[in-house]
């Protein structure tokens, strides 16, 4: 969340000026995200959690995996496969959304504060 503030505060000048080409289309994938989950209601807290808890699996299990092995070879595939399996199941967006949902929440606000504090940062 810190960072997706810096983001919005260095696209946008201190909030001083609008967003430029960059801004906008962060803002834009942030609306629309956020817009998506909310568009599906109660089942888009559960889609959320589920992601973030697959997402953090497949990471954790790479790592521990990798410490397990003993050879360099099996500390890269022990890495690797649980990587392209998030890739594959198409988590790798969901590592980009902790920064880019807030930051495009904030840049595609009205009001950044207020707007996001209160209504976006839910879904």
């Amino acid at each position: 969340m810190k960072n997706a503030a810096f983001v919005a505060i260095i696209l946008t000048m201190g909030f001083t000026k609008e967003p430029d080409d960059v801004g906008r289309t962060i803002g834009q994938f942030g609306k629309a995200r956020t817009l998506g989950y909310a568009a599906a209601g109660l089942g888009g807290m559960p889609t959320l959690v589920i992601r973030a808890v697959m997402r953090n699996r497949m990471a954790s299990t790479g790592v521990v995996a990798a410490v397990m092995s003993t050879s360099v070879s099996g500390k890269v595939v022990a890495t690797w496969v649980p990587v392209l399996v998030l890739f594959r199941l198409r988590f790798k967006r969901s590592i980009a959304n902790p920064l880019l949902l807030p930051s495009g929440s904030i840049l595609a606000a009205r009001s950044p504060r207020p707007t996001f504090s209160t209504t976006r940062s839910r879904p």
